[in-house]
C-alpha cells in the first residue's frame, strides 16, 4: 500500500458528491423500515412507524459491529419480541423473511453482475483453483447442511427449537402471494437499486472513473460475499474483492490514470465504510436510549 497515494485520493474529494451520497443514506434506511413495516402488517402486527424506523436504524449500528452482516436481525428480533410478547413467533419470522427477500433479491443482482463479468471467477481461476480444492469445498458445504439437519431434528423437541419451528409456521404467513409481497419483494431490488446509487456517487466523489453500470457489476457481488461471517462488518475481505475488481477492470482516477487500483480501491471502500458508521452510529445511541426501558404494557402487567 502506497499510504501517499492513497492519501492524494481523499485529497481530490467532491464535497457535493459526497453530500448527495450521505444525504441519499436516510432515504436508504427509510426503505429498509418501511420493507419490514409491510411484513409486519402482513402478520397484523401494529407498531408505529418511529419505533420501526428506531430498530431498523440500530440494526444498521449492530451490523456495523459484529461479524457479517446479520446482527441487527438479532436485536431486532429481541425488541420487536418484547413489544409484542403475545405475538413472539410472528414477530420473529418478520425479521426472517425481511433478511430473506432482501438476500434473494441481492442473489438475482449478483448472478446478473457474474454473468456479465465473472471478475472473482477469473482472478480464482488465475490462482490455479485445483478440482481439488473444489472437491474438498463442495464436501464441506455438504457436511455442514447435513450437521445442521441433524441439529435441527435434536433440537426440535426442545424450548428454543419449539420456538424455531413456530417461528418457521408464522413466517408461511408472509410467504402468501399478494399485492403486499410483491410490493416488498420490488421495494427490495429498489432498496439495492439505492444502495449502489449511494456507492456510485461515492466513487464520483472520488473522482473514480466508474459508471453506474460498471458499479451494477462490482458492488451486488461484493455486498453478497462480505455477508459471510468470516470478519467483523467484512473488512478486508471487501477491499480485496473491490482491489480484484479495479484491477481486472482498469478503473483509474479521471485525469490520473497512473493511479493504482488498490489505492483507489481502498479509499473507494474506507469511504463507503465512513458513510455507513457515521449514519449507524446515532441509531446505536437512540437505540440505547430508548430500548433499555421496557415498553409500557410490560410495566404495567400483572
Amino acid at each position: 500500500m502506497d499510504w501517499g497515494a492513497l492519501g492524494a485520493v481523499f485529497t481530490r474529494l467532491h464535497p457535493g458528491w459526497a453530500l448527495a451520497g450521505w444525504a441519499l443514506t436516510s432515504l436508504l434506511i427509510a426503505g429498509l423500515a418501511l420493507r419490514w413495516q409491510i411484513f409486519l402488517r402482513e402478520q397484523e402486527i401494529e407498531l408505529p412507524f418511529p419505533t420501526i424506523f428506531s430498530l431498523t436504524w440500530a440494526g444498521q449500528f449492530f451490523n456495523s459491529f459484529l461479524p457479517g452482516s446479520t446482527g441487527g436481525d438479532v436485536v431486532k428480533i429481541y425488541q420487536v419480541c418484547r413489544l409484542v410478547p403475545d405475538r413472539k413467533a410472528a414477530a420473529a419470522a418478520t425479521v426472517f423473511v425481511d433478511r430473506l427477500s432482501a438476500l434473494l433479491a441481492l442473489l438475482v443482482l449478483a448472478v446478473i453482475a457474474m454473468i456479465i463479468d465473472p471478475v472473482p471467477l477469473r482472478v480464482l481461476s488465475a490462482h490455479s483453483l485445483s478440482v481439488r480444492t473444489l472437491s474438498w469445498i463442495l464436501l464441506f458445504l455438504a457436511v455442514v447442511a447435513v450437521a445442521a439437519g441433524l441439529l435441527f431434528r435434536m433440537l426440535r423437541s426442545t424450548f428454543w427449537g419449539g420456538r424455531l419451528v413456530r417461528t418457521l409456521i408464522a413466517a408461511k404467513t408472509n410467504f402468501s402471494f399478494n399485492r403486499s409481497l410483491l410490493a416488498a419483494v420490488l421495494l427490495a431490488f429498489a432498496i439495492h437499486l439505492v444502495n449502489f446509487l449511494i456507492a456510485y456517487f461515492f466513487a464520483r466523489a472520488l473522482g473514480i472513473s466508474i459508471t453506474y453500470l460498471q458499479v451494477l457489476v462490482i458492488v451486488p457481488v461484493v455486498i453478497f460475499l462480505v455477508m459471510l461471517p468470516v470478519t467483523i462488518n467484512g473488512h478486508g475481505l471487501r477491499e480485496l474483492l473491490l482491489i480484484a475488481y479495479f484491477t481486472q477492470m482498469g478503473l483509474t482516477l479521471s485525469g490520473h490514470p497512473e493511479s493504482g487500483a488498490r489505492e483507489i480501491a481502498i479509499a473507494w471502500s474506507l469511504t463507503l465504510v465512513a458513510n455507513d458508521l457515521l449514519w449507524s452510529l446515532p441509531g446505536g445511541i437512540w437505540y440505547l436510549v430508548r430500548f433499555q426501558i421496557p415498553p409500557r404494557h410490560v410495566l404495567h402487567a400483572p
